[in-house]
């Protein structure tokens, strides 16, 4: 038992079933199905509906702001960073070697010969250059000596900045020195028209430079950012969206008219790992795993109710369904995973949520999966479920404005009227809170409908299962109400077991109401239903017996088929005796043999039940419990508890005879489980020593609850003398009613 428990532990999951391999890949292929046809009417419906924006197109509609966004217009940033620029005319520099290149000019200008040579002064056009070899040579002289001065002192005067300062025009700088050194008009002429030709500017336009500078003041300008406030205007209807608009309108959530690659990506990623994620918590609870059906099923409605809500403005009016459908099918350790599976991944699916809400809508996933673990536990009908859906869509819906709070909502919405006309608190709130609790109750009105196909046995159909009114149980009640005596008293002892070792008690009060049902067919075989008269097994051969009392699980079985009951509910019927064997009637037909030859004729396997044994945890414990129930009522053990009540000694010197009780309940305890142990019935359980040990902690706490004994305190008179008191506690304490009365006082 223990090895097998080990070895499920330490399998693979490649190691599966083949028939948990095929639910797996057939729940893969749903998933992927529900996931992209939900992306695919998203995207057409929207579409067609003229719902989403394009990028350079007219908007279809005034598209607002439903989320506060702090964003970087770099549409501004870029208009001020390229006036900036153009401020930047060029950057000049001074040639410090101009006034040189002049003077060697002017040199070469005074000893030229050959005015015809292409070679000499080629930057001196051919007219101005025979006017000056026209010149008588004292005149050439003086001219060029002129042309010196004057352009050292224009050099001198550019290096001083004047050319940047008042006129700032070269030619009129050149044309004051002129004036200042030079008379003649003719003289000045010349010397302008030599100078022009023979040097240079002192100053020049970098490229480089003026590029790097127009970079440092292109930098020096800040990106500019903006904050939105609800209700803002993003880009007016009809208006061209500019690809900063639509950087904002996808930052809004707003769908983009563009098949919707990201969100088929994402299904495709999400039905890949999603089973594998719920693998995990599955193969810790295996005996109570949820059938992948009923997870598929769960994730398919939270996606669904997301998709909706979000289409009508509403996020996180889809998170409470799927919730209460998880905690009402699964039990509460998957239920969380399942349900924050299924929100989260709804949440990565409707792609088009802008931040805010992804932050929302996840936020709120994890605390309503949290939440139903505490709200939706101990479900004792559906006017109880309705009070808790209730409780839990207020609670959800205090969360969604606390957080949205924290993400800088403010809590009150007189400040949103350009966007929703509205001055309360439950104008927004209400619509979301009433679509929430529709949604949920009627979900779980239409699960009964759907249970048999994905694997379900939620609460409530337990419940409905559990209560005596059912036509089975009814049944049950009128023609075999010794049965029914021994199913319910199982039933009272499962249900507070199971709570005590924090099991499903729901499915063990169910499963042991109806784990004895075949003995509908022939009630009167059984001990139970014969009032205390004549055993009709006395007159059957021991074969035939067996043959009768090993047949009530195949009857069970057929009539839970008839009825409809559910698999799992029909599992405690087959399971509940294992192939445990009927050894009284097979010493009986042992000690009936006529000689040796019939005795080895008598077969161990004539007198076992079919079996299969316990493959849970929740039928191996019925197992038990039947067993404990019989043992409680043979004679043996009532012996020993008559014997130990009436070995109580008074108060004062302690309670002895419950010891004994105690002792006697923990000997048929170990002796039950023992026995199973060693006849193999709990190989396919997983479990451990320690779970059987607080099997039979549960066992003897609930036992001791159920068979206690009475104990009256004596009456003492005050000042009677001690010898009266003595006399007086040894006389019996005064009959039946009497101890009855105290009893009933204690």
């Amino acid at each position: 038992m223990k090895n097998a428990f080990l070895d499920r532990l330490r399998a693979p999951l490649g190691a599966v079933s083949q028939e948990r391999r095929r639910a797996y890949v057939l729940s893969v292929a749903l998933l992927l199905a529900v996931g992209l046809s939900l992306v695919m009417m998203e995207w057409l419906y929207i579409r067609n509906k003229g719902y989403s924006f394009a990028q350079g197109s007219p908007s279809p509609q005034t598209y607002r702001v439903i989320s506060p966004v702090k964003y970087e217009d770099h549409s501004a940033t870029g208009a001020l960073r390229e006036m900036a620029k153009e401020g930047v005319a060029g950057v000049v520099v001074r040639d410090v070697a101009a006034r040189d290149r002049m003077k060697k000019r002017l040199e070469e200008l005074r000893i030229v010969r050959d005015p015809k040579d292409p070679q000499v002064l080629s930057y001196m056009p051919a007219p101005l250059l025979d006017a000056v070899m026209a010149l008588l040579e004292s005149d050439r002289d003086r001219i060029l000596g002129l042309a010196a001065r004057v352009g050292d002192a224009y050099f001198a005067r550019l290096a001083s900045g004047d050319v940047l300062g008042g006129s700032g025009a070269g030619a009129a700088l050149l044309w004051d020195e002129i004036g200042k050194q030079v008379g003649a008009v003719e003289d000045a002429n010349l010397i302008y028209q030599i100078l022009t030709r023979v040097s240079d500017s002192g100053y020049r336009l970098d490229p480089e430079l003026t590029s790097a500078v127009r970079q440092s003041a292109e930098r020096r300008i800040p990106v500019i950012e903006r904050q939105l406030e609800l209700g803002d205007v993003i880009v007016e209807r009809g208006e061209l969206v500019s690809p900063q608009a639509a950087g904002l309108l996808r930052l809004q959530g707003y769908t983009e008219d563009a098949f919707p690659v990201t969100q088929v990506v994402i299904v495709f990623l999400l039905v890949l790992i999603l089973p594998l994620w719920l693998e995990i918590p599955a193969r810790e609870a295996e005996d109570d795993r949820p059938s992948w059906e009923c997870v598929v099923f769960v994730i398919s409605v939270a996606w669904i109710c997301q998709m909706f809500a979000v289409q009508l403005r509403m996020a996180g009016a889809g998170i409470l369904p799927s919730v209460m459908l998880a905690y009402l099918c699964m039990p509460r350790s998957f239920a969380f995973n399942a349900s924050l599976a299924g929100t989260a991944s709804g949440v990565f699916i409707i792609a088009g949520l802008s931040v805010y809400d992804l932050l929302l809508l996840l936020s709120m996933g994890f605390v309503a999966s949290m939440a139903g673990y505490f709200f939706l536990r101990r479900i004792e009908s559906r006017e109880a479920l309705s009070r808790r859906v209730v409780l839990l869509a207020l609670f959800l819906s205090l969360t969604r404005r606390v957080i949205l709070w924290i993400q800088g909502v403010p809590l009150t919405w007189e400040s949103f009227s350009l966007f929703v006309p509205v001055g309360s608190f439950w104008t927004e709130t209400g619509p979301l809170l009433l679509l929430d609790i529709l949604v949920a109750l009627l979900v779980a009105a239409l699960l009964p409908m759907v249970e048999r196909y994905i694997g379900v046995l939620s609460i409530l159909r337990l419940r409905e299962l559990s209560h005596p009114s059912g036509p089975l149980l009814r049944k049950l009640q009128r023609d075999a109400p010794g049965t029914y005596q021994h199913c319910l008293a199982i039933a009272t002892l499962a249900e507070s077991v199971a709570l005590e070792l924090g099991m499903n008690e729901n499915l063990m009060k169910a499963g042991a109401y109806y784990h004895d049902i075949g003995k509908l067919r022939r009630p009167q075989f059984f001990v139970e239903n014969q009032g205390g008269g004549l055993n009709v097994h006395d007159g059957m051969s021991p074969t035939l017996s067996a043959l009768t009392i090993l047949s009530h699980v195949r009857d069970g079985l057929e009539m839970a088929r008839e009825y409809g009951l559910p698999k799992r509910i029909r599992d405690f019927i087959a399971e509940h005796h294992g192939t445990a064997c009927i050894r009284y009637f097979y010493n009986k037909a042992k000690a009936e043999a006529k000689g040796k030859a019939d005795e080895e004729r008598v077969e161990w396997s004539d007198f076992c039940y079919p079996g299969p044994k316990p493959r849970s945890r929740e039928t191996a414990l019925l197992m038990i419990l039947d067993s404990m129930e019989a043992a409680l009522r043979s004679e043996s053990l009532g012996r020993e508890l008559l014997k130990a009540d009436a070995k109580a000694p008074p108060p004062r010197e302690g309670n002895s005879g419950r010891s004994q009780a105690v002792m006697a309940l923990k000997k048929v305890i170990d002796q039950v489980i023992a026995s199973k142990i060693g006849e193999g019935q709990f190989d396919e359980v997983n479990f451990t020593l320690r779970d059987l040990t607080r099997i039979k902690e549960a066992l003897l706490k609930v036992l001791l609850s159920m068979h206690h004994t009475r104990q009256v305190k004596r009456i003492e008179r005050r000042g009677e003398p001690e010898p009266a008191r003595k006399a007086e506690s040894a006389a019996p304490a005064g009959g039946d009613d009497a101890s009855k009365g105290g009893a009933g006082e204690a």
